[in-house]
């Protein structure tokens, strides 16, 4: 894994997710559909965060605006400065915007969610994304969990099972965490140490089907390269920083005294 990809990872979550799925489509039974879901979060300081699904989004006009709760603005036909109403700028803010893989069946049926984790689901949003991955447990939803960020905290489904504080206490280590729907009381995960090939991971369908594998370095190097990660600055230091051993062997590959 190139750990500089995290400067970048708004663009390399949404790129990733694609590929993902691109690369599910094939291997999938006839009746069986992957697709890129989103929806946007808004955090409110008092009340949590509340969660909108963005399907479609309508930008209407500022003057129509009323049409969303605003008064219509009126200015009256004078020439009084004093009297005139100016028009406001009307400007969009971008709330965070969360987006994963579904595989549903042509009766709607979901089947299975592959998160691809973010920074929001490691740090202010951790408990929000848990209460999400616990509907989906509860309604018998296979779940996996790609977590290819050195930062933020340990979130994937590992809590119950001991392992984590092995994977916490390396903090150079990516970590993949599967649940399967049908023995929901074990968890396959794929430790990744930074110098490691990325695994070649199953991902669960219904227990009548086979699995579908994954590749997840191949489809990072394609993500490097339609990306032009190259260009990124690898001058700059990493956070968390990275163990010794790993810092000497990100200088050789990048022919960087230090990073």
């Amino acid at each position: 894994m190139n750990p500089f990809l995290e400067k970048s990872w708004e663009d390399v979550h949404a790129t990733l997710l694609t590929y993902i799925r691109d690369a599910l489509s094939p291997a999938l039974p006839e009746d069986l559909t992957s697709k890129s879901e989103m929806r946007v979060s808004v955090i409110d300081q008092a009340e949590g965060v509340s969660h909108y699904r963005a399907d479609i989004a309508i930008l209407e006009d500022p003057v129509d605006s009323w049409k969303s709760g605003l008064a219509p603005v009126w200015s009256p036909e004078t020439t009084d400065p004093a009297t005139i109403v100016t028009a406001p700028v009307i400007l969009h803010i971008d709330a965070p915007r969360e987006r994963w893989i579904e595989i549903r069946s042509d009766s709607g049926t979901l089947v299975t969610v592959i998160e691809l984790l973010s920074p929001t689901h490691k740090t202010h949003g951790r408990a929000a994304y848990q209460n999400k991955r616990r509907d989906y447990s509860d309604a018998g939803v296979n779940v996996v969990e790609i977590d290819l960020l050195r930062s933020g905290e340990l979130t994937v489904d590992v809590e119950a099972t001991g392992y984590g504080p092995l994977i916490a206490g390396k903090g150079e280590h990516y970590v993949v965490c599967v649940r399967r729907a049908a023995r929901p009381m074990q968890r396959e995960v794929y430790p990744i140490p930074l110098r490691e090939r990325l695994p070649v991971i199953r991902v669960p369908l219904r227990v009548t089907d086979h699995d579908v594998t994954l590749d997840l370095q191949k489809l990072v190097n394609h993500c490097y390269s339609t990306g032009r990660y190259w260009k990124l600055d690898y001058q700059r230091p990493l956070y968390p920083p990275p163990a010794p051993g790993d810092q000497a062997w990100m200088s050789q590959l990048t022919g960087t005294a230090t990073l």
